[in-house]
């Protein structure tokens, strides 16, 4: 679980990839104090519009989107045997 815990630590820069989804904790320059975002895998954190590329992304919590979920978005199983069919999807011949 090294990986993990060094992920948790690590502060990420404007322009790098998020590696995981979930809450992060944006810590700017001067001009703000830290504040949670969201952010999904694969987006890219931002620059900020006031101390540009100074912004700093540590990870609060990790939380996978649905989309990234297997079970949620994975293959289709086949429906179970014995199950009810939907009303209507009986065929009308």
């Amino acid at each position: 679980m090294k990986l993990a815990a060094d992920r948790e630590r690590r502060a990420y820069k404007p322009g790098e990839t998020v590696p995981a989804s979930g809450i992060y904790s944006a810590v700017h320059l001067d001009h703000r104090l830290p504040h949670e975002v969201v952010a999904l895998r694969g987006e890219e954190f931002p620059a900020c519009r006031i101390c540009k590329t100074d912004v700093r992304f540590h990870v609060s919590h990790l939380l996978p989107h649905m989309a990234h979920d297997f079970d949620l978005t994975g293959p289709r199983l086949r429906p179970a045997k014995g199950r009810a069919k939907a009303a209507g999807s009986e065929g009308a011949e």
